[in-house]
């Protein structure tokens, strides 16, 4: 198992909890289909399923597989849907390098949060060829200068530093010099508002909610994590109301129209 592996499977109880959950990205994708009565699409990274829950609850008719790497994340995934009441749905444990998706049939993929965990080509490349005839493909994520700009960029020691997955927007650009049949349509910046106690932020940094943290050593996540709460000390005087805005990003990409179609 790799350091990776262990990590998610570790958190897979306790994930839906310490991480925070945006309805507005999903709402986003929402109205890009709107007027379809049955929708089919497919969450890759699907972690917990936090945002499955949300694509099932704000798009009635939706038919959706929920596909991720990792067995106990998917186990949680499939607990919360059913207990939410929902069963239109699929878990599929699949490595987003290798995917096992039906061609050509799909309204959408998604993968939020997850795009920094794949090679971002390959996935739009196989992407492009589960979906239907202008279908999308919705990548949520943080932008590395995002990142520098959060509470953990800003204060946690080494996170913008340790944390080389993310992209730029010229890496982006430069993917689609590589790949055939989609193309990308939108971009959309969103920003949030966050407010968090002292001891909520130092328990998610603690439970590592952020795979980032995995790549500390004990030694020097225990040293990071003292100056982090100094640092938050020095800079808020209520911490027990700590707030800041996150960013993040929805990059909407669009499957062509065979040559000669309009």
């Amino acid at each position: 198992m790799t350091l990776l592996e262990k990590h998610f499977t570790n958190l897979s109880r306790s994930y839906n909890d310490l991480r925070t959950t945006d309805p507005e990205p999903v709402r986003y994708v929402r109205e890009k289909l709107r007027g379809r009565k049955t929708v089919y699409g497919a969450d890759i990274g699907c972690g917990g399923g936090r945002y499955d829950l949300l694509l099932m609850e704000l798009m009635p008719g939706l038919s959706l597989i929920c596909a991720d790497a990792n067995e106990a994340m998917l186990k949680e995934t499939g607990r919360l849907l059913l207990s939410n009441g929902h069963m239109d749905f699929r878990t599929l444990q699949m490595n987003a390098s290798v995917m096992v998706l039906p061609r050509d049939s799909l309204d959408f993929i998604t993968a939020f949060n997850a795009i920094h965990h794949f090679d971002p080509v390959d996935f739009l490349q196989q992407a492009s060829s589960s979906l239907k005839d202008r279908g999308y493909v919705f990548v949520y994520t943080r932008l590395r200068s995002q990142n520098a700009r959060n509470i953990w960029g800003r204060f946690f020691p080494g996170f913008y530093e340790k944390e080389r997955r993310l992209f730029r927007m010229s890496h982006i650009e430069a993917w689609m010099d590589r790949v055939e049949g989609i193309s990308l349509s939108e971009i959309v910046f969103f920003k949030f508002r966050r407010v968090a106690t002292l001891d909520r932020l130092v328990s998610q940094a603690r439970n590592k909610h952020y795979s980032t943290f995995s790549l500390y050593d004990d030694g020097e996540f225990a040293e990071s994590l003292l100056l982090f709460q100094e640092e938050l000390q020095r800079h808020f005087q209520d911490l027990r109301h700590i707030d800041w805005i996150d960013e993040n990003v929805m990059l909407t990409f669009r499957k062509d129209l065979p040559h000669g179609q309009k």
